[in-house]
């Protein structure tokens, strides 16, 4: 099986969705730079299936990259 990274996702502040941007940068032990969840702590990265994304979106919800609070969203 193949996968693909749909989309990225960061926030610069907690309590706030993330937003897509067009690229991140990943530092081991970190996390996403500039993401405010980044650090020395046990939830660095958020990964979300974007078939989660689609589901959502069908049942009505406006939703997309970042609105599950995810760094990268993976199809496949």
């Amino acid at each position: 099986m193949r996968g693909q990274v749909v989309a990225v996702s960061l926030s610069e502040r907690r309590g706030v969705s993330k937003h897509p941007v067009e690229a991140i940068e990943l530092r081991a032990d970190w996390g996403v730079v500039g993401d405010a969840h980044a650090g020395p702590w046990h939830r660095q990265v958020a990964l979300l299936a974007w078939e989660d994304v689609l589901e959502a979106q069908a049942r009505g919800l406006k939703v997309g990259a970042g609105s599950f609070a995810e760094n990268l969203a993976t199809r496949g």
